[in-house]
Parts: C-alpha cells; structure tokens; sequence
C-alpha cells in the first residue's frame, strides 16, 4: 500500500489552471487599455491588442466589437484585477468592471507576448450580479 501512495506521489499532476502572482506588466496592460476605453480613445485601445486580433478587426470594428459585446469594459466607470492564471501557455488576467450603464461585469482578458510585450489576443465578459 506504501509503495502504491509513493508510486501516485512520483507521478507528475495533470496539467491546470495555474495561479500565479499578477504580472505587473500584463495587468497594467489591461488597465492601461481599460483607461482608454473609458477615456473613450480607442485608437490607443487597440493600440494594446496582439497581432492576432489585428487580423480579425480593424480598428473601427475593434471599436464596434468593443462596443457592442463588452459595453460595461467600453464604457467602465472603474476596474480592478481579481486574479491571473496560465493555462495552455496563455496568461489570463481576470478583471472586475463596473459599466456606466450601471452594470457589472468580470471581462477575462487572454494576453500572449509578442517581442517581449504583453498583448491582448482575446476578450470575454460576462454580467457580474456579485457585489464588486
């Protein structure tokens, strides 16, 4: 039985989700983008975005993208990061966001490097009904 328990222990754990200490440069990336949307100056929004999502939006429809399926990360009165995790070798940066519609939102925000800086390749935002 001894051996069973130590044979299971040498046995590398199955790939996960993984908390991490927040990258202060990929998290100031998503506020910095954060505040540049809220500051409504979508240029400089899309100005964060990785080459990637580049080639699926010009920078207006990035804009009418933005707009229509994230509204409260378009139009946020504040924002704060939750928490950050890796996984399939992306870093994902959880974000808590409060819309000037009056709405709540957590946007998960999928960063990649590209020449050494962080890059937003992808955005996904759900209602937030919890208390921000």
């Amino acid at each position: 039985m001894a051996l069973v328990v130590l044979l299971l222990l040498a046995l590398p754990a199955p790939a996960r989700a993984e908390d991490l200490a927040p990258d202060p440069a990929a998290t100031d990336l998503v506020l910095h983008q954060l505040a540049a949307l809220r500051a409504h100056n979508f240029t400089e929004a899309y100005e964060c975005v990785s080459t990637e999502l580049r080639k699926l939006f010009t920078r207006n429809e990035f804009e009418w993208m933005v707009k229509r399926a994230h509204p409260e990360v378009a139009s946020s009165t504040y924002a704060f990061v939750v928490r950050t995790h890796e996984a399939a070798g992306f870093l994902y940066v959880t974000v808590k966001v409060q819309g000037r519609n009056g709405q709540n939102a957590e946007a998960l925000y999928e960063m990649v490097r590209e020449k050494g800086q962080w890059k937003v390749n992808a955005l996904s935002s759900r209602r937030d009904d919890g208390v921000l």
